[in-house]
């Protein structure tokens, strides 16, 4: 499948790598580079994760940062569309809200 990331999901990444930064210089690079890896292994494991909420699926993170929820839906034929990614430890109705927003026609 063909993964395609959304600007609100590249920009999640972006924050991340910010937030991670300012904590110890050079760690931002390595989760962004470490989530982008994540996201190349949808291209063959999209599709196995269940649904939510009958519109996206969502993945953990497996690895160095297992912190991250990535968010995304099939589209017709064999593209995958990453709409967010979030660190699952932030407050859930701030996530929910944020997602619901995301997946909102």
């Amino acid at each position: 499948m063909r993964v395609t990331v959304d600007l609100s999901a590249e920009a999640d990444i972006a924050e991340v790598a910010d937030f991670y930064d300012d904590q110890e210089p050079g760690l931002g690079a390595e989760v962004e580079a470490f989530l982008i890896e994540c996201l190349a292994r949808l291209e063959t494991l999209a599709g196995i994760h269940p649904s939510s909420r009958g519109v996206y699926r969502q993945v953990i993170s497996r690895g160095r940062f297992p912190y991250f929820v990535v968010y995304y839906e099939i589209l017709k034929g064999s593209e995958v569309l990453v709409r967010a990614v979030q660190d699952h430890r932030r407050d859930p109705h701030d996530i929910a809200e944020k997602i619901d927003d995301r997946f909102t026609p």
